[in-house]
């Protein structure tokens, strides 16, 4: 780990929260939101919401991102790929350097595999190729770092595999009770490093877990429609409590049809492309994107749009800037991170 600080990228100081830890998402946001001086434009989100068509939003926002062509002989194999894919899910800062050698973005290169080496025409000799290290060595390791950490953290504590933990941590907590997603996000937050993503902000923390909501997320997508007696207590009974899992994308997209109206000190990591180097800038825009959405969500219901709920919302607007009309929209950029 020659290049990567990792003690740069987890702080061990700022507490959990007290209580339910996906509400302390939502709490934590707005109040970061405030205090950033990031404004909510009403006008904006109720263009938003009105420009919506019921038939896209429904294509986009009920699409099973876990769908593989591979056949699985048993639930734990599928656990653990859908487990890995859902701690990888980071890199985003690296999306120009994975185009450039990999023809693919952040998300799609972690299912894929990144190389180490890419080759390059000779500087003097046209006809010959000479390898170099790829551009995105960093991103390969901090990904080392999650997998070495994450396998050393289930090997100390008994589990054969990640799966073995997906399938506790989504216990429920008392017997003739649902499972919640709300403590199979706590659990996870817990146990690996790779999930806590908690920052302090002008002195306050700023919980989002984006990964562990959106691994919640993600299984009760995958299993809502087949739930067997293996796979019910991924059917869980507050998930539409889950907040928006924030990334890259969505403050972008939000940035974009000025549903958020950012101070000038955040708004040029999009006009100018100025890649962002502290962490807690990275966590002012994806609280904002957080708070945002809440209030998309609940200006919907006041308009009679009661099919945009947060979770399909989310899926929405993160398909919708995959799309090529907003594809070419500058993304801001934060490298050092497990989680965007």
């Amino acid at each position: 780990m020659s290049n990567i600080n990792i003690s740069g990228l987890i702080d061990d100081a700022v507490p959990f929260p007290q209580g339910n830890f996906v509400q302390a998402v939502r709490t934590s946001c707005h109040a970061c939101r405030e205090r950033s001086r990031i404004l909510i434009n009403e006008d904006a989100i109720r263009d938003f919401i009105q420009n919506i068509d019921i038939s896209h939003f429904q294509k986009l926002s009920k699409s099973d991102g876990l769908q593989m062509p591979l056949k699985f002989d048993t639930l734990e194999q599928e656990l653990n790929i859908i487990g890995l894919i859902g701690l990888l899910n980071f890199g985003s800062g690296f999306r120009k350097e994975l185009h450039e050698e990999c023809g693919r973005g952040a998300f799609n290169t972690i299912r894929y595999g990144i190389p180490l080496q890419v080759e390059i025409v000779h500087p003097t000799i046209e006809a010959i190729k000479v390898s170099e290290p790829s551009k995105s060595r960093a991103l390969v390791e901090l990904i080392t770092w999650t997998l070495n950490d994450t396998g050393r953290i289930l090997e100390e504590n008994g589990y054969k595999n990640f799966a073995a933990f997906i399938l506790e941590a989504a216990k429920p907590e008392k017997p003739n009770e649902k499972s919640k997603a709300s403590r199979f996000v706590e659990k996870l937050v817990r146990a690996f490093p790779a999930f806590r993503d908690i920052t302090k902000v002008d002195g306050e923390p700023v919980y989002i877990f984006k990964k562990a909501q959106l691994l919640a997320a993600n299984l009760y997508r995958h299993f809502h429609s087949n739930v067997n007696s293996q796979t019910t207590n991924f059917d869980f009974s507050d998930i539409s409590d889950l907040t928006l899992c924030a990334d890259n994308i969505i403050p972008t997209m939000l940035n974009h049809f000025n549903v958020i109206n950012l101070t000038s000190s955040l708004k040029k990591y999009f006009d100018d492309g100025k890649e962002i180097t502290n962490i807690q800038d990275a966590s002012r825009l994806r609280a904002a994107a957080v708070d945002a959405c809440e209030i998309i969500v609940s200006r919907a219901k006041e308009l009679g749009r009661n099919e945009i709920n947060l979770m399909d919302l989310n899926e929405y607007i993160w398909r919708l800037g995959k799309e090529e009309n907003y594809r070419k929209l500058e993304r801001f950029a934060f490298r050092n991170t497990l989680f965007l």
